[in-house]
């Protein structure tokens, strides 16, 4: 004896729409999972952080800008020497970052006629600086001209690829900026330092300041 199997019109077709709708669902899971992984880098980038994490303090010899004299402190200076960026959950990886770092005049310090020396960045992250990425600018006024400390500024835009949870350590050399007419500071100068480094569209930032005591004799 034969067993007939029937199948209902209705079962078939509602078998094909799940397997349509399954096959569907298949190709557009790989949709989700791209899109859902853009926004990891700049997730990366929003947990990061910058610091100047390092400094040395001491009878330093330092390094006139765009020059070859050096000139050593007679007191202990102190200045900031590794600048850090730290990292969270998700790997930043090839990104480029633009970096200004500015080094402004000390307060409290009033200077009307002559000038002296501020300080610049040297050296960054290991290659010295060249004279096109700085400025250094002295108050002015006429009859006397320029006078005061000098406020600089460096900027250079360098890629940046830092491991989940990881930090970048970048060496940072400072020497004396501009020049001076012999002018005796008899008062402690802490000159402040500001960094901007703007990494996948978000700007960090970080302060700190060098420190030079009366009687160093090299501003």
């Amino acid at each position: 004896m034969t067993d007939l199997v029937t199948r209902n019109p209705a079962d078939a077709a509602r078998g094909l729409s799940r397997r349509s709708v399954m096959k569907g669902a298949a190709w557009s899971v790989p949709v989700i999972v791209a899109s859902a992984a853009a926004p990891m880098a700049v997730a990366s980038v929003n947990n990061a952080g910058l610091a100047w994490t390092s400094s040395n303090t001491g009878l330093l010899t330092l390094g006139i800008l765009d020059s070859a004299s050096l000139v050593t402190a007679q007191t202990l200076v102190t200045v900031p020497t590794q600048l850090t960026i730290t990292n969270g959950s998700g790997a930043i990886s090839g990104e480029s970052a633009t970096v200004q770092i500015t080094v402004g005049r000390p307060s409290g310090i009033p200077i009307t006629v002559g000038r002296a020396r501020g300080f610049g960045v040297r050296q960054f992250d290991g290659a010295s600086t060249p004279s096109g990425s700085r400025t250094a600018t002295y108050q002015s006024a006429p009859i006397v001209g320029q006078f005061g400390f000098p406020l600089t500024t460096y900027s250079t835009t360098v890629p940046v690829t830092i491991a989940a949870n990881g930090s970048l350590n970048i060496p940072v050399q400072f020497g004396l900026a501009g020049n001076s007419t012999g002018l005796t500071i008899a008062a402690l100068a802490d000159f402040p330092v500001t960094t901007i480094v703007t990494i996948g569209g978000r700007t960090l930032t970080a302060a700190t300041t060098i420190s030079v005591p009366v009687g160093a004799g090299i501003l």
